[in-house]
């Protein structure tokens, strides 16, 4: 006989260890496997007990029988959520209103451009901003990884295999990247849909842990069962050293694949390795930018623990609110890339521009890079006229990466020194641009010249 029974509260691979031998306990069971994904127990036997049998072996566990709602019906776990979101939002409000990326960027503009200890500088920037909305869910999964009742060397163990594995894997992938020279890019389109994923994978991490929603709970990629056996660790010493090798190795490979993540300052410093052509200093701009990163992620692992530990879980579901954050943010730039035009649809504008002159047969249009973005956000030129742009970087960052799909443009790269390129303006009408990972956009608006 089988018989299957929804367990609430499991959400990881010891939630069905614990489930699984609490109902093996039972008379009649002869067989119980667990499912936090699905949320269910299945049990095998000739006479199986009933759900109140089972809660009552589930009783000193935090599981129970009974489906998972949607929406939690804790109160205080809305009343922790609610506050949580005030605070991140009334602190993005307060950097925003002091201009506090403008102050970070003031550390990058210190460095001589193209030299290496601007890019350790982009790194910390990264790794306070962008950047970390991407590789924080990472950062925050290996938190989640490590036991409750673990020793603090065995908490910060991962997330010191994890930066190591980075700067070992960025060191070989620039090189690689340096070596190659060119085409190893993602178009702007497929990077916004790669950032787009990557924030709906980041949503659903955040509401997780904040509790909100214990059906959502259950929803999370996981290794195949042999995998994690590789990995868990027994009673023997040598077989925890063992386990904590394949864990310091699947944190390695971890840290090293997020080479791959769209982040914008990642990618303007991978085109400067491009555009090395030498696989030794490729191999040394991205090892010194994930040497930068360093600092700011091993502090988000520190706290994303420090939150784990926390025997209430508030901690664990401010992380979560500022993940969800994080993650709209990502989305946000990610959809204004897929439809760059969306915030400059009303622009109806009746004369050129005072950034844009005609110069030896061209329009010729000037656009600095600062801190926040494009100026001017917008250019006017004439239709149907040759347009020859010139972009000087004020500021080196995100916007230093910029891609026109729009205009006919490849990726512009600003971060060594001013560009140049060149484009016919076409029918009247709005063309916007981004940098790369779409948190900062601009547009040319393209009208008739007048009559004479």
């Amino acid at each position: 006989m089988e018989r299957i029974v929804p367990i609430e509260g499991m959400t990881c691979a010891a939630c069905e260890t614990t489930v699984t031998a609490a109902a093996l306990e039972l008379p009649g069971v002869r067989a119980a496997r667990a499912d936090r994904r699905s949320g269910r127990l299945t049990l095998e036997g000739e006479r199986l007990p009933a759900d109140s049998a089972l809660d009552a072996a589930l009783a000193d566990t935090p599981y129970r029988v009974g489906a998972r709602p949607w929406l939690s019906r804790d109160h205080t776990v809305w009343r922790d959520v609610t506050v949580a979101a005030a605070v991140v939002a009334a602190l993005a409000i307060t950097a925003y209103a002091f201009g506090l990326d403008e102050r970070i960027g003031t550390l990058t503009s210190g460095a001589s451009a193209g030299s290496l200890a601007l890019i350790a500088l982009l790194g910390v920037a990264a790794s306070v901003s962008t950047c970390m909305a991407l590789v924080g869910g990472l950062v925050i999964s290996l938190a989640a990884s490590v036991g409750d009742d673990a020793r603090r060397a065995a908490r910060l163990r991962p997330h010191l295999a994890f930066n190591v594995g980075r700067v070992v894997g960025f060191a070989v992938l620039g090189g690689v990247v340096g070596w190659a020279g060119q085409g190893l890019q993602l178009s702007g389109t497929a990077l916004a849909a790669t950032m787009l994923v990557a924030a709906v994978v980041m949503g659903v991490l955040g509401l997780r842990l904040t509790g909100a929603s214990p059906r959502l709970a259950g929803w999370q990629l996981t290794l195949p069962g042999r995998w994690g056996a590789w990995a868990r660790t027994g009673a023997g010493p040598s077989t925890v050293r063992k386990g904590a090798r394949a864990g310091d190795l699947r944190a390695a490979g971890l840290g090293a694949a997020s080479f791959f993540l769209p982040c914008g300052f990642t990618q303007a410093v991978q085109v400067y390795a491009l555009s090395t052509g030498s696989a030794a200093a490729g191999a040394a701009v991205m090892a010194v930018f994930a040497l930068g990163t360093t600092p700011g992620l091993l502090a988000a692992g520190a706290a994303a623990s420090a939150a784990r530990r926390s025997s209430t879980g508030r901690a664990l579901r401010v992380v979560g609110v500022v993940v969800v954050a994080f993650a709209l943010v990502t989305g946000a730039g990610a959809v204004t890339t897929l439809a760059p035009g969306l915030g400059f649809g009303g622009l109806t504008p009746t004369e050129r521009t005072a950034n844009v002159a005609d110069v030896r047969g061209a329009q010729e249009v000037t656009t600095v890079v600062e801190a926040d973005g494009y100026s001017p956000e917008v250019s006017v030129v004439y239709a149907g006229e040759n347009v020859r742009w010139r972009l000087e970087p004020e500021w080196v960052g995100c916007a230093s990466l910029i891609t026109a799909p729009s205009l006919g443009l490849d990726s512009i790269d600003v971060l060594t020194g001013p560009a140049t390129v060149e484009f016919t303006a076409g029918e009247p009408g709005t063309y916007a641009y981004s940098c790369a990972m779409g948190m900062y956009t601009g547009a040319f608006v393209v009208i008739d010249r007048p009559e004479a």
